[in-house]
């Protein structure tokens, strides 16, 4: 069964990319459709959570539990005094 494309844009936009691609609108339709499903099934398949964020954020729970080795404040610690400039 076949498709009819009634909104003049894509109609324009389909026949742009048949003339890019060097292809029969039919081609460059079913081109089209088969690149946004890979890329929804590549969507839907993904983790929840980026592998690399996770071990970042384990990282980063790791290193805020650590005690403070230094007990000065940041500004003794940069060099600045009371002003806010450095001493």
């Amino acid at each position: 069964m076949g498709i009819s494309i009634k909104d003049p844009e894509i109609q324009t936009m389909a026949s742009e990319l048949a003339k890019l691609t060097g292809r029969s609108i039919t081609e460059a339709v079913k081109l089209a459709v088969e690149q946004a499903l890979i890329q929804a099934k590549n969507k839907r398949d993904l983790p929840k959570t980026d592998p690399l964020s996770k071990r970042l954020t384990e990282i980063a729970l790791r290193c805020a539990a650590l005690p403070d080795q230094d007990l000065r404040s940041a500004d003794d610690i940069l060099g600045y005094d009371e002003f806010g400039l450095p001493s």
